[in-house]
């Protein structure tokens, strides 16, 4: 018998209501076939778009990633399998007008690229994977505005198709907003490329590639509030001591527990703060550094103090614009970030970072009026040359030491963000 999701790390997909059993391939080698409605010339695709590349290359990006590969062949079925107890068993990638694929955009026709359906048994086994672009939508591989970009798109499901849910960090391939070309004026290629949080969370489903000596090892966490109940829905992550990139997020379940896995070795600092939108929420808290070494498990117990929340981060932005995607940034150069969200005080937060990189620009912080229902404020920072890229974080932080985090919402690309306020040269 079999089961099925309709899909939405670093968060798995489960295949029971108490979050044991995990969804994953039992084989490490996938079948997939691709449909000719992506092969052949489609009104839905920009003329001239490098489909054939794009597929390739988001395919290849989850091989890299981790123990995986994909044997892919091409067919003239167009649609799905129909949603029910089990599938075809053909895991099919397409973007025709069917039907049974139209049905799975019925009321949410545009903001949805795509969308996955998986099939699989009572041990978690997935047996069946469809992707279907949506057919309502255009689709591009050079960045043209107002489309979704094709192979961004197409990495995101895969990682769905492997047993990944949404991910909690902004700059994430499988964060669960995915934005269309000219979101900042920029392309949204940002997806085309894993984020560690990706990464680790296919690592802890399949495994790191056999050249990977370094890898992995995991945390087993459990939070508890400052009365000593369950902390629940609270978002942790870990980021490089050394260089403040962000390398995993999850939430902790019902009863406070936590795990991340696919770690590679190397120190880490733990963070945590309180997303949720219960009545007290608690702010942001810093629980010092962890090690990590390859093969083993590291016991993590922290009981939150209890700090309150005044204020709220919710959006970060560029060029005018906010909203909850990651903004993408280039070292050896400065940009004017946007802050959007509750209560945010131009004159009682302080902006700031974990990682050596990034430096605020003193006198840059302005209040800006995006009418009464939110509170927006900019600031300037400058991004050193040497930086690695990756995810980082940003947080602001008033006078009594209260503190709010947006997780890896700057994202350090190879892409290049022309808007800079200007370029300059630093190597400390």
């Amino acid at each position: 018998m079999s089961l099925t999701l309709a899909t939405m790390a670093y968060s798995m997909q489960f295949a029971d209501e108490g979050s044991t059993i995990r969804l994953h391939w039992k084989t490490l080698t996938i079948p997939i076939t691709l449909s000719d409605s992506l092969t052949k010339q489609n009104p839905n695709i920009k003329t001239g778009s490098d489909v054939a590349g794009a597929v390739r290359r988001s395919f290849e990006t989850w091989e890299k990633a981790a123990n995986v590969r994909f044997e892919i062949t091409t067919a003239d079925k167009q649609s799905i399998s129909a949603s029910g107890k089990s599938g075809d068993g053909a895991s099919l990638l397409t973007i025709a007008q069917t039907p049974e694929n139209l049905l799975l955009f019925s009321g949410d026709t545009e903001e949805v690229s795509a969308r996955t359906r998986t099939f699989f048994d009572r041990n978690g086994f997935i047996t069946e994977a469809d992707i279907v672009l949506n057919p309502y939508e255009q689709f591009s591989t050079d960045g043209s505005i107002g489309t979704f970009d094709l192979e961004a798109t197409l990495t995101h499901e895969i990682g769905h198709l492997l047993g990944l849910e949404h991910s909690s960090i902004a700059g994430a391939t499988m964060f669960q907003h995915q934005g269309k070309n000219g979101i900042y004026g920029l392309h949204n290629f940002n997806a085309r490329t894993l984020a560690e949080d990706d990464i680790s969370g296919i690592r802890a489903l399949y495994g790191a590639k056999n050249s990977d000596a370094n890898c992995c090892g995991s945390i087993n966490g459990k939070l508890s509030t400052a009365s000593g109940k369950a902390a629940k829905d609270i978002q942790v992550w870990i980021e490089e001591t050394e260089t403040g990139r962000v390398i995993a997020g999850v939430l902790t379940n019902s009863v406070g527990n936590f795990r991340i896995e696919g770690l590679s070795s190397g120190k880490y600092s733990v963070y945590a703060q309180d997303s949720s939108e219960r009545k007290n929420p608690t702010a942001a808290q810093t629980f010092g550094e962890i090690e990590i070494s390859r093969g083993k498990t590291t016991n993590f117990t922290k009981k939150l103090k209890s700090l309150a929340k005044t204020f709220d981060i919710q959006y970060v932005g560029f060029n005018g614009q906010i909203s909850q995607l990651a903004v993408p940034l280039n070292g050896g150069k400065s940009f004017m970030i946007y802050v959007g969200g509750k209560n945010l005080d131009a004159d009682k937060v302080t902006p700031g970072f974990n990682s050596p990189y990034f430096t605020v620009t003193p006198n840059t912080i302005n209040k800006l009026d995006y009418g009464s229902e939110i509170s927006v404020i900019s600031f300037e920072i400058k991004v050193n040359s040497v930086i690695p890229n990756g995810e980082y974080s940003f947080y602001l932080q008033t006078k009594n030491k209260e503190i709010a985090y947006l997780t890896g919402s700057l994202t350090i690309e190879s892409f290049e963000n022309p808007w800079s306020s200007s370029i300059f040269s630093s190597v400390e």
